[in-house]
């Protein structure tokens, strides 16, 4: 039998964390291990999840590094030929894990991920799964999922971090996830896995994605702001996926140039809509080195403006400028990305340090 270790990053989330790994203790196919890496908690979670459940869970510490340095401190640390992983304030329900060891079965060994469908919880307005925000809702019971990078590009990933199974040897050659985004890294994992392995899937919505909209601050306000760090991170990642050479010269590469040239466009946008017109023409000196020249540029970003200023229904004219900077939602957004736990980075984002993807 395949031994499965999960992952629970966690920061201040002591009581949704109880949740999380009564779901994994609450599987019909039993678990090797549990790992809660617990990211720099100041409301005692570790010293809680010791107390109460004592052997049953390994409680891993470290200084607060972020979602991406708690997830690869699980993996390193990790006994089991699978990890699973699971955001503290998400909850699996307790076939997930049978389900895809029966997927992974029946399927072959030219897969190295798993994935199941997912639900959201915390927010009624959300009814609709992944797999139906994906378009992905008349798959059949398991099977393949194909090219999934080009769903990653499109934002059309059917998972969560929180829904997927992956070989823990491909996670590691793949070096985890990439520490030096705070956005998004989940959606690069993914992406980057991609290349490495097949994905396959079991069709039941078995995992349940916290969106209560009351919660502190997360990634998805993230999102919704202008900051200059959120851009700068996506134009990071964004650059890092076409200089891959998997991308470079691919049917891959197109999509991923004008993810970027959409980052940089928005970024112009936001320091614009803000007078900041020093750091807006670095940010058009940058879009001039993957459009076609200033003239270009400008042309673009003045037909951009009108578009946002174009009539809506009822004849009213809808200015967009505070929302100009927003980038499209993909898995990930909507991803799971839950928030960011790394203090120093972004603060704003208060005590919301996990999930992601959310992609998405």
């Amino acid at each position: 039998m395949v031994k499965i270790s999960v992952v629970i990053p966690t920061y201040n989330r002591c009581a949704q964390a109880f949740l999380a790994i009564d779901s994994v203790l609450a599987q019909t196919r039993p678990v090797d291990e549990i790992l809660v890496v617990d990211d720099g908690s100041t409301d005692r979670t570790a010293e809680a999840v010791c107390g109460h459940y004592g052997s049953r869970v390994r409680v891993l510490r470290q200084e607060n590094a972020g979602v991406s340095a708690a997830r690869n401190r699980g993996i390193r640390a990790a006994a089991g030929e699978w990890v699973a992983f699971l955001d503290s304030d998400d909850l699996w329900l307790p076939s997930k894990l049978e389900r895809q060891i029966e997927a992974i079965t029946a399927l072959g060994s030219s897969f190295g991920l798993c994935f199941t469908d997912n639900t959201f919880g915390g927010n009624p307005e959300m009814t609709r799964s992944v797999f139906e925000e994906a378009g992905f809702e008349n798959a059949p019971a398991q099977g393949a999922l194909e090219n999934p990078a080009g769903r990653l590009l499109a934002g059309k990933e059917p998972f969560f971090t929180s829904s997927i199974l992956v070989l823990r040897s491909l996670a590691q050659e793949l070096g985890g996830f990439d520490e030096t985004l705070f956005i998004r890294e989940d959606t690069d994992f993914f992406f980057r896995l991609s290349f490495r392995t097949r994905f396959c899937f079991s069709r039941e919505p078995l995992a349940v994605v916290d969106r209560t909209p009351s919660r502190s601050l997360g990634l998805c306000n993230s999102y919704g702001s202008r900051d200059d760090r959120m851009f700068d991170c996506l134009e990071r990642l964004y650059s890092k996926w076409l200089a891959m050479p998997e991308v470079a010269g691919t049917e891959f590469e197109p999509p991923a140039r004008e993810l970027l040239r959409e980052t940089c466009y928005n970024s112009a946008e936001s320091k614009l809509h803000q007078l900041r017109i020093g750091p807006a023409l670095r940010e058009i000196g940058r879009l001039r080195k993957i459009d076609r020249g200033y003239a270009s540029v400008v042309g673009s970003l003045l037909m951009r403006k009108i578009a946002k200023l174009r009539p809506v229904r009822g004849g009213a004219a809808e200015s967009q400028a505070d929302t100009a900077s927003i980038p499209p939602e993909s898995s990930e957004s909507r991803w799971e990305e839950k928030g960011i736990s790394r203090q120093g980075d972004m603060a704003a984002a208060g005590e919301a340090a996990h999930g992601r993807r959310g992609r998405r």
